[in-house]
């Protein structure tokens, strides 16, 4: 008998996007050696704070390709101590101390699941580790085995991106995209992205500017609508906008939205919760990413 547990949580959704050999197995594949090499990847703006595995674990269930449902890692995040930087706040004097240094200080740990069938990873939105630490981990640590290999991009709230796309007049964008995954698009968002995938870039920057007095089109199928959809998975926009005729201009940052997931009741147990909930997302439009 299934067991459910009334207990609502909310995670962040991270897409992470191989730009060569686009199937699961490589992402599978690319977290085996992620767990064998065990990169240590520094974290910004921080002073000596690193990120590492602690455990890493497959789930038993495969698709029917032999892909794992899901692959669940405790990431932890700490502080190398110099033993020859201690200080004696009582003597007020500099003093080394014999020191492990394989102890690390400041411990915090954060779990990742990450279903490879749609490229998804999930972390709690109450993570110990900030979630600007988790992506510069991911990033430096996908990209430490395959150099420029990976894309990681925090997915983002689409009620924002709506909300650009509906307001009364859009003064400018400022986007910037990264692409990966052939799309299943039609029209010019197709032409788009298979042009821009043909310059191969790593990511694409672009600034459109209008006014007050004349405004961006935005219509279905334009270049507007086209890089804001593009940046739901891939990316970010910064919009200048009117929300309505007589309000002021707002600007519309969607680094600062990012898609919240709500998983109401645990499913006798959370990655499997996970696995369906992204599977019933993604699965079917997973070209889209």
């Amino acid at each position: 008998m299934d067991r459910i547990i009334n207990r609502q949580t909310t995670w962040y959704v991270i897409n992470i996007k191989a730009r060569r050999n686009q199937i699961p197995q490589h992402y599978v594949e690319a977290w085996s050696l992620i767990n064998e090499r065990d990169p240590l990847i520094e974290l910004p703006k921080t002073t000596n704070r690193f990120a590492s595995i602690k455990t890493m674990s497959l789930s038993q269930q495969c698709d029917n390709d032999r892909i794992p449902h899901y692959i669940e890692t405790k990431l932890v995040a700490y502080t190398l101590v110099d033993p020859e930087n201690f200080y004696n706040r009582r003597t007020r004097e500099d003093t080394t101390i014999d020191w492990n240094t394989d102890i690390a200080a400041n411990k915090k740990e954060s779990e990742l699941i990450f279903i490879p069938s749609v490229h998804k990873l999930v972390v709690k939105k109450s993570s110990e580790i900030t979630i600007n630490y988790i992506l510069a981990y991911l990033r430096g640590a996908l990209n430490s085995i395959e150099p420029e290999g990976f894309d990681v991009d925090l997915v983002k709230d689409r009620e924002t991106l709506d909300l650009i796309l509906r307001a009364h007049a859009l003064i400018s964008i400022d986007a910037h995209i990264s692409f990966s995954n052939h799309g299943h698009t039609d029209g010019f968002q197709a032409i788009f992205e298979e042009k821009m995938r043909e310059t191969n870039p790593n990511s694409f920057d672009i600034k459109i500017n209008g006014t007050q007095e004349n405004p961006l089109h935005k219509e279905e199928d334009s270049l507007v609508e086209t890089v804001v959809n593009l940046s739901e998975h891939n990316g970010s926009v910064k919009a200048v906008v009117k929300r309505t005729e007589n309000s002021k201009t707002e600007v519309i940052d969607t680094e600062f939205h990012p898609f919240i997931l709500k998983i109401p009741y645990i499913l006798n147990d959370i990655c499997s919760t996970i696995y369906n909930e992204l599977r019933t997302r993604y699965a079917n439009n997973n070209n889209d990413d």
